[in-house]
């Protein structure tokens, strides 16, 4: 994973993008002031489509789970 500060990624937006869609790195760009809960990620949609499927998925079957009748445990 390639980390840029703001400034950096501004500059090379294109070989940003060329390394994420051919040579499928992701992305850091770290705010100059390096805090790490304020970075945003970068990476190809059909990744992020990859990763959010997943979790809906995971998510649904947990509320699957949550409203399955027979494991409930009645009084």
């Amino acid at each position: 994973m390639k980390r840029y500060s703001p400034a950096a990624a501004q500059q090379a937006l294109f070989q940003i993008l060329d390394e994420i869609n051919h040579q499928q790195e992701t992305v850091v760009v770290t705010p100059t002031d390096g805090r790490d809960a304020d970075s945003v990620v970068i990476l190809a949609k059909h990744e992020w489509e990859l990763l959010k499927d997943a979790l809906e998925a995971t998510q649904s079957a947990k509320r699957a789970d949550y409203l399955d009748l027979d494991k409930i445990e009645w009084g």
